[in-house]
């Protein structure tokens, strides 16, 4: 008696063979035959192909996961390695197996708490958090200044690991630096908004590392007037491509118009003064430049109703010292008692913005400075920010002495 020889019988060949009654060795996506033959080859099974040769399962009890969920629980490590066998190979050296926690955290840092400190609204705010942070993805200099800005926010914040932050920033802000550096000679449309992003996170740095516990240098009336050098730099970069950059989703951040909110009748009556004084020093004498005086007092005021409607606004901090004109400048530099007088009212502004971090106490700090520098007749001009800094703080700002 001839025995017929056993063999498995194909479930899930494909249609030719089956119509042909041969047996299909399942190859895919073509198989034995009909690549021997050059006809198309069909299968109909509805399940994957990573099942075919496997005897089906007992149907299991109804259990509360989806079926979807029941099929990915059960297979092996073998079946998801055969169903991805048509992928390319991975390339090693573009991916690591250990992700960067750290830079993460600096990116949520920014996304949640550090950008907002540099917006004066809702629509600055989006730019900040969203537009600025896409240019990163393009521009590394910027990514590696977002990152730094976060750490030194952190570097600020958390008591517990204040120099390890400090380290995190200075490090990314020395590579940002030597980056940004090498583009400033040649700022087009493919990175003006990064460049101008970049720029207003120097400012921002200079502010806050002098706020940082374990630097050596603190708030003080020169390095003010060096970050009022830094942010003339930003409208620089500015003016390059400025037609584009307001054509941009970098708009918001240059439209300059003052916010319709009331102001206090004590900062009205302190510009008053500011003028009448402009006007008499004018008529007393011949080298007090009062156009350039006017032009710095009326920018000061301008910028006030920002800082009214948002009190931790950087704007009246960037936003000043771009507008100034190079004489007044020059009047701060040799520290001319009435250039001085007009810096201790910004200061007086600058206070009410004491809760962002990276100004904290500049105002009062720079402030108690120019009163030390004035001499005693003009000590009692500066009495409104005077006031101002007690106000804000509802303390007396630093030993400052208010002589009438």
């Amino acid at each position: 008696m001839v025995t017929r020889r056993s063999h498995n019988k194909s479930r899930h060949g494909c249609s030719s063979c089956k119509q042909r009654r041969v047996k299909c060795d399942e190859q895919r996506p073509t198989c034995g035959h009909c690549t021997q033959r050059q006809t198309e080859c069909v299968y109909n099974a509805t399940g994957p192909y990573f099942f075919a040769g496997k005897n089906p399962r007992r149907p299991r009890a109804v259990r509360s996961c989806s079926t979807a969920d029941q099929s990915l629980h059960e297979l092996s490590t073998h079946q998801w390695d055969a169903s991805l066998s048509h992928l390319p190979p991975a390339d090693e050296q573009a991916i690591s197996a250990t992700l960067d926690m750290e830079q993460l955290q600096l990116v949520l840092q920014w996304i949640q708490h550090t950008h907002r400190f540099l917006a004066r609204n809702e629509q600055t705010r989006k730019v900040w958090e969203i537009a600025v942070l896409e240019e990163g993805l393009k521009a590394p200099f910027l990514m590696h200044g977002i990152l730094g800005v976060s750490a030194l926010h952190l570097s600020c914040s958390n008591n517990s690991e204040q120099a390890r932050w400090l380290s995190v920033a200075i490090s990314h802000k020395n590579i940002a630096l030597s980056m940004f550096s090498e583009q400033l000679s040649n700022i087009d449309q493919s990175n003006a908004k990064a460049m101008v992003g970049f720029a207003g996170l120097v400012v921002v740095f200079g502010l806050g590392s002098a706020l940082t516990p374990g630097t050596d240098s603190g708030p003080s009336l020169g390095s003010l007037l060096e970050i009022f050098t830094l942010s003339r730099g930003v409208q620089t970069v500015v003016n390059e491509e400025f037609q584009f950059l307001l054509q941009s989703n970098f708009a918001p951040l240059f439209n300059a118009t003052p916010p319709d909110v009331p102001t206090p009748e004590h900062l009205l009556n302190a510009f008053d003064y500011l003028i009448e004084l402009n006007n008499q020093l004018g008529l007393e004498c011949d080298n007090h430049d009062a156009t350039s005086y006017k032009q710095s007092i009326d920018v000061l005021r301008d910028l006030s109703a920002f800082t009214l409607a948002q009190p931790t606004t950087m704007t009246l901090m960037g936003g000043w010292a771009i507008r100034l004109l190079p004489k007044f400048m020059d009047a701060l530099i040799r520290h001319d008692p009435f250039a001085l007088v007009v810096l201790a009212h910004f200061c007086g502004l600058l206070d009410m913005a004491h809760e962002n971090w990276c100004v904290g106490p500049w105002g009062s700090v720079v402030l108690d400075e120019i009163h030390r520098l004035l001499p005693s007749e003009w000590k009692q001009r500066i009495k409104w920010p005077i006031e101002q800094v007690r106000r804000t703080q509802n303390i007396q700002s630093n030993g400052l002495i208010l002589q009438t």
